[in-house]
């Protein structure tokens, strides 16, 4: 099929206007798909707060993580490590040492009270200076003159006994080790040796504070060690996570601080922000997948995303995706219309371009219909299969024959192919029988079918929206009764005639090199319109009359030449697609009207005589449609002047026709090869020795004639038999 832009907007400010009408579709088209998108992805916000009771039910619009419920597992994982501990050896010397020193300073508080006690000035209590004295001879520790009356009234024996179960007390714990911040546990293990034997005040008041002001602990934390634990245990401990499409709130039930917290991380609590991640992901999602297909394009030779294309391919898609949304809002996913964008386009501009259309489809269908955080969940996998298989199947039976017919039978095998892929994937990943799953999965069929019948009620309005030249516009222009044709028919019917079998010689050549045979056979038909002008001026439609004959070389020359322009004007005004005004314009390029040329020249001389004033505007032929074109008319008119055209005489003449216009340089502008001219020829022999066929000659014979015939020999065998 052909680019419908192509050569028409190239060049110049032309091919700068073009390129900036293509950014925009571009950049309206990205803008499109992503404010869809937004719309699908964009989860419904609530007003709600603590304490309310929820009026519906909220699910998780994707993964996310309860922050609070998770932060106070860890704390409880954390405070759950045990502490790591290491021996410092020399703390249990030092403690006895230090034990040692400060019995040493209580024992002469205690002899001091005995002292004082024995003197006559002790009136039974001791005063000030008393208590100065003593406390001045204790440095390992303060104690209050509460404290120091109970020491100075101790007798010998109580101090001794004190002394010996403490220091011996002290040392058992010390080897059985003290861990750092068990002090009093060692200390209360301490009491219960010690205090059965030991005065209770002289325990109390010397003896528990001088074990709090000296003992210390030899197992000493590992601060690094047990960190390192804590860390372990904190980062072991799993987030309370909640799963896209999870229930965060059930209706009914009152919402829970946490629960907001983790509402307003998904943007589900009216007033928050949006979820500026959510969507900067999504437009990023969007633009690698649009870039995917221009790669493809680029990857794909003659696939053309400008102009037209671009927008044909835009519209089909967002009719497609919204149309998608919509049966998928009501209905089973197998149902969607997913072949919709890619019928339209292979049936509007070609399979290439549907492919693209496809593979766009497939990607970005896809990635709406993504749930989960699953590599891939079941509505992604239905979704590209149906579009990538059933999609790729309808454009390769639809590629060649458009009919409306084909087209269904098309969506038909579609659907059946999509119904044998979801059925798949429903025995994969369904807990139901296989009977429910192939119920479900037959939905394939009317979704296809749907798809089939929107693109044949859509495809007369994109033709006529944007002048297509589809293959069903093509037979549409075929039909006889086609204003310009019947008009050809009566006011030319000689012209006629010679289109259509110009028409039949350029279909067999364009079917052997691989161009469109039905454009170019077209093309054929309405390649000579112009003649309508003038149409006894042109030898074909002339009975006896010949107008040149009164008329000066030059002025033939124009009238002639000026068929293709007139052609071109006509087809216009029927607003017939630029490809057919291209093969009227171009099916006789520049070439120059040699007969008249030789007759001014006859008659002017050659010295007066421009060639250049006897040739056609041109251009010359652009394409392949359009040159073979040109040949076919050169050959059909030279052949049918020929005397007894035999096989041989037919292909001398069509080789030299052929090689006559390579000289001069008409071929030079498509891409027709030589080996390509050489099949040409040989279908343009094939069939005008079909045209052209040798007849038996009839006798002189006529009805009558034999009856007397007849008549003579029945009485002549009458006669012998007497």
């Amino acid at each position: 099929m052909q680019d419908p832009s192509h050569n028409h907007e190239t060049g110049g400010l032309r091919g700068l206007s073009l390129r900036a009408r293509t950014l925009l579709i571009a950049a309206g088209m990205y803008l499109a798909f992503l404010v869809i998108a937004f719309a699908v992805i964009s989860p419904e916000q609530y007003d709600l707060s603590a304490g309310d009771v929820a009026p519906a039910t909220i699910t998780a619009s994707r993964d996310t993580v309860d922050e609070n419920a998770t932060e106070r597992r860890r704390a409880a994982a954390v405070a759950a490590v045990s502490n790591v501990y290491y021996k410092d050896e020399t703390v249990s010397e030092v403690v006895l040492q230090d034990l040692e020193a400060a019995f040493s300073e209580l024992r002469s508080v205690r002899e001091l009270g005995a002292q004082i006690r024995a003197g006559e000035s002790y009136s039974g209590s001791f005063s000030d200076n008393d208590y100065q004295q003593a406390a001045a001879m204790v440095g390992s520790l303060t104690l209050t003159n509460y404290q120091l009356r109970t020491l100075m009234n101790t007798t010998e024996s109580d101090f001794e006994n004190l002394y010996q179960s403490l220091l011996s007390a002290t040392r058992t714990a010390l080897v059985s080790t003290i861990s750092e911040g068990k002090v009093e546990d060692a200390i209360a293990n301490i009491q219960q040796i010690v205090a059965y034997n030991t005065r209770t005040d002289l325990w109390y008041n010397v003896g528990i504070p001088l074990l709090r002001k000296l003992l210390k602990p030899n197992m000493l934390i590992d601060q690094a060690a047990t960190e390192a634990n804590r860390q372990k245990a904190a980062e072991a401990v799993e987030p309370t996570l909640y799963k896209q499409g999870q229930n965060i709130v059930v209706k009914g039930d009152r919402v829970t601080s946490d629960q907001i917290a983790v509402l307003e991380s998904l943007g589900l609590i009216s007033g928050d922000g949006p979820d500026m991640l959510l969507y900067l992901g999504t437009a990023v999602i969007v633009a690698a997948i649009m870039g995917t297909i221009v790669l493809s394009a680029y990857c794909f030779a003659g696939v053309s995303l400008i102009g037209k294309n671009a927008l044909i391919m835009f519209i089909s898609a967002v009719l497609t995706v919204l149309l998608c949304l919509l049966v998928g809002s009501y209905a089973d996913m197998a149902y969607i219309p997913v072949l919709l964008a890619p019928a339209l386009v292979v049936n509007l501009i070609g399979a290439r371009p549907a492919y693209l259309t496809n593979l766009f489809m497939a990607l970005y269908l896809s990635f709406l219909a993504f749930q989960g955080t699953d590599l891939l969940t079941t509505d992604m996998l239905c979704v590209m299969l149906t579009a990538s298989v059933g999609g790729t199947l309808a454009i390769y039976l639809m590629r060649r024959n458009p009919t409306r017919v084909y087209l269904l039978l098309a969506g038909l095998a579609a659907g059946v192919v999509n119904m044998a892929m979801l059925t798949c994937v429903g025995v994969f990943t369904s807990a139901e029988g296989v009977r429910a799953v192939l119920i479900r999965s037959m939905g394939a069929i009317p979704g296809a079918m749907l798809a089939s019948v929107l693109c044949i009620g859509l495809q007369p309005v994109m033709e006529t929206l944007f002048n297509l030249i589809t293959p069903a516009k093509l037979v549409e222009l075929s039909n006889p009764s086609q204003p310009l044709l019947r008009r050809l028919m009566i006011e030319a019917p000689g012209t006629y005639h010679h289109s259509m079998v110009v028409a039949n010689l350029a279909e067999a050549a364009a079917e052997e090199v691989g161009a469109d045979a039905l454009l170019v056979r077209v093309g054929a038909y309405y390649h000579d319109i112009g003649k309508l002008m003038r149409p006894q001026y042109f030898k074909e439609n002339q009975v006896g009359d010949n107008p040149h004959d009164r008329t000066e070389p030059q002025m033939s020359a124009a009238i002639l030449t000026e068929h293709t322009r007139d052609g071109a004007e006509l087809a216009k005004k029927q607003h017939l697609p630029h490809q057919i005004i291209d093969l009227i314009q171009q099916h006789h390029g520049d070439t120059p009207v040699m007969y008249f040329y030789a007759k001014a020249i006859e008659k002017l001389g050659a010295e007066n005589v421009d060639i250049a004033d006897f040739r056609y505007d041109g251009p010359k032929p652009q394409s392949e449609e359009a040159a073979i074109l040109m040949l076919a008319d050169t050959v059909e008119a030279a052949v049918r002047s020929l005397q007894d055209p035999t096989r041989e005489k037919m292909s001398e003449m069509i080789r030299k026709l052929v090689r006559n216009k390579m000289e001069d340089g008409q071929l030079d502008e498509c891409t027709l090869t030589f080996r390509d001219i050489g099949k040409i020829c040989s279908a343009f022999e094939t069939v005008l020795q079909g045209v052209f066929h040798e007849r038996i000659e009839y006798p002189d014979l006529n009805a009558k004639k034999a009856n007397r015939m007849r008549e003579k020999a029945l009485k002549k065998r009458t006669g012998a038999a007497q």
